[in-house]
């Protein structure tokens, strides 16, 4: 068996290799929204518990299926924590996202696109891909998408489409979790590093440590938010309520610059 699970969160059919020995597809509707085969994809809210945790900050605003939505990617991520996969490197992508690591691929380009097809699904998600992942994780401590340089600050960049308050709780709970980080605070308002359509890969003991932080920030996010589901379009974002995501994409290289990780930056595969 190969020693790495990389778990991709889908919310539709789509292309998927059904025989990787690495890439497991998940998702998560407890009203099966759709037809999804059982033996296609892995339902992590079939079997109680997961993400469910914090469903009742949302019970006044939205059905299960709604809040499973919002959650997205964090769904599949909190039941990675939970699962604990007996592999030394996990990761998290979405269904029509892969990191390129094929030695015969560009590297200079931050993404590249290919046609979603069943034989493009077969090779992103074939051994040999796994074995390159597991190459690149003897030098590194994470393996992920290419980091993108925005034209202004993180904090300004998000408050332009997102509603302020969740930003400020995200910062209120590293500042009230996690003191040994609140030195970077300043730094990381004003840095204009992000990752956008986060995938990675990392070792085991590294992702356990990234997503207990995340989740309790993002509980301490919905037990002080005056409105942790919003539906209303107040800014320019369409989907106000995936919020939890948008903070994930500037958590992530938070976290890996606090805490020193040795990262590989690849290029991201967009399948259309």
């Amino acid at each position: 068996m190969m020693n790495l699970k990389v778990y991709s969160h889908f919310h539709k059919e789509f292309p998927v290799n059904l025989e990787s020995s690495w890439l497991v597809p998940t998702f998560a509707a407890l009203s099966e929204a759709f037809a999804y085969s059982p033996e296609k994809y892995t339902n992590i809210t079939k079997f109680g518990g997961g993400i469910n945790k914090f469903r009742w900050y949302y019970s006044a605003k939205t059905d299960e299926d709604g809040f499973l939505k919002a959650m997205g990617q964090q769904a599949t991520e909190y039941w990675m924590l939970e699962q604990n996969p007996n592999v030394d490197y996990i990761g998290c992508s979405t269904y029509r996202r892969y990191l390129m690591v094929d030695s015969e691929a560009p590297k200079n380009v931050a993404k590249m696109f290919m046609d979603a097809t069943q034989q493009s699904a077969d090779y992103l998600g074939s051994d040999r891909m796994g074995e390159s992942i597991l190459e690149y994780m003897q030098t590194a401590d994470v393996l992920t998408n290419h980091s993108v340089a925005v034209n202004h600050s993180i904090e300004s960049q998000y408050l332009e489409s997102q509603p302020r308050e969740y930003w400020d709780k995200f910062l209120e709970a590293i500042d009230n979790l996690y003191p040994d980080y609140r030195k970077h605070l300043t730094w990381f308002k004003q840095c204009n590093i992000i990752n956008f359509e986060t995938c990675y890969v990392m070792r085991k003991q590294i992702f356990r440590k990234y997503a207990t932080e995340f989740f309790e920030i993002l509980e301490y996010i919905f037990k002080n938010s005056s409105n942790v589901y919003p539906t209303v379009q107040t800014t320019s974002e369409p989907l106000p309520w995936r919020y939890p995501g948008f903070l994930g994409e500037r958590f992530f290289p938070f976290f890996m610059y606090v805490n020193n990780l040795k990262k590989i930056q690849v290029p991201l595969v967009v399948l259309q």
